[in-house]
């Protein structure tokens, strides 16, 4: 069986979740080939460190389609005209691709339909209370995505949102929004083994609480400043750290002097993925204050490290690995006080705190991407199955 994996752009996220997939599935007799379509992402404008290491040695069953180009600069009709090549030469069994609506997954989705040479599954982390939906275009969406053979999602509620989409429950499964586990605890441990040096190295302060966010409206970022203000930890000593940028960056800024906290609060724009490690191994926590995020990747990354969190309800990660007074505390969106008091609550109580650590780690350890892996190899079995039967009549 010959497995192809379509993506717009590798990025760091993403090479970890390949690697396994080519390893499981050479221990299956699988064969696995990446299609990359640009070389350059529209998202990403930092270095990814991972993508440098691994196209040191650029696997043979890699093609990068628009070498020196970024994603998004391609008329559909060229990018589908190349792609359409590549399948028709390549001749995959099954192509796993990013999203059911990016300009390449509609036109592999047509490509599939047409000649029903090959089956297709979409990864996506979308879910229902993404935002308000309308009932006509969920009503088309769901006329594209129900003619894939099945999704690989972030989530449980990820996979109902699929069904609601005309995926059945049985050719859905988990595993899409998954980090290298290994990775970050192992890192963040080697951290802490050192911490005096890593806080002079990034400046950071002796305690504080960090939250990984682009500066955009629905990240609720003023939010996080108003509930840190109001939680008074700044007279107890304890900093808020922001990683990101973006158009709020600005009122951000404002934000923070009008509210008092210049001096406690410290905004790092640009940090490397490689260096991330640092600043979770050393918060007393994460905050994802965001009125809806698919998922918040940067909850793995910390719960890895062994850091708790407090998410917002919308958040894809809430009640999927963060649980309730059990590995951190979920609270409802745009809601000041109710998260100025779990933060407040966290950084006092030095014995929950590690508590709810432990326990991060350990509901953490499973999300890998072994995990993707095995789903994606799982639903191809899923697949393959229902169509055998039906051959068999």
């Amino acid at each position: 069986m010959h497995v192809q994996f379509v993506i717009g752009n590798l990025s760091d996220y993403h090479i970890p979740r390949y690697r396994a997939l080519v390893q499981l599935a050479l221990r299956q007799g699988c064969k696995v080939s990446l299609v990359e379509l640009f070389e350059y992402s529209s998202f990403y404008d930092y270095p990814q460190s991972n993508r440098t290491t691994f196209l040191q040695d650029v696997p043979s069953d890699m093609v990068t389609v628009f070498k020196g180009t970024a994603a998004g600069t391609k008329h559909w009709l060229t990018v589908a005209a190349r792609l359409r090549v590549i399948v028709g030469a390549t001749r995959p069994d099954f192509v796993i691709t990013l999203g059911y609506n990016t300009s390449y997954s509609i036109y592999l989705c047509l490509l599939r339909t047409l000649t029903r040479r090959f089956k297709l599954v979409y990864m996506s982390d979308s879910k229902a209370d993404d935002g308000k939906r309308h009932r006509l275009k969920e009503a088309l969406k769901r006329i594209l995505v129900s003619r894939f053979d099945g999704a690989l999602v972030a989530g449980e509620k990820h996979r109902r949102y699929a069904e609601s989409l005309g995926i059945p429950l049985h050719r859905s499964h988990i595993g899409f929004d998954v980090i290298d586990v290994a990775y970050f605890r192992d890192a963040a441990k080697a951290v802490r083994a050192h911490a005096d040096s890593a806080r002079h190295r990034f400046a950071l302060p002796s305690r504080y609480v960090l939250c990984v966010s682009r500066f955009v409206e629905r990240k609720n970022v003023p939010l996080v400043l108003e509930a840190f203000a109001c939680s008074e930890l700044a007279q107890q000593g304890v900093s808020l750290v922001l990683v990101g940028q973006g158009p709020l960056e600005q009122t951000i800024r404002e934000k923070i002097a009008a509210l008092g906290l210049s001096e406690r609060v410290l905004i790092f724009s640009a940090i490397l993925n490689c260096d991330m490690p640092a600043l979770y191994a050393l918060a007393d926590f994460i905050v994802l204050a965001s009125a809806f995020d698919q998922w918040g990747l940067c909850v793995n990354e910390a719960m890895a490290a062994g850091r708790p969190a407090i998410v917002s309800r919308t958040c894809g990660c809430a009640n999927e690995v963060v649980h309730d007074g059990i590995n951190g505390f979920i609270v409802r969106p745009g809601d000041r006080d109710q998260l100025a008091m779990r933060m407040k609550q966290l950084a006092e109580d030095h014995a929950l705190r590690e508590d709810l650590a432990r326990n991060a780690e350990s509901t953490i350890r499973d999300w890998t991407p072994e995990l993707f892996a095995q789903n994606v190899l799982a639903l191809t079995n899923v697949i393959l199955k229902r169509n055998d039967a039906y051959a068999g009549g």
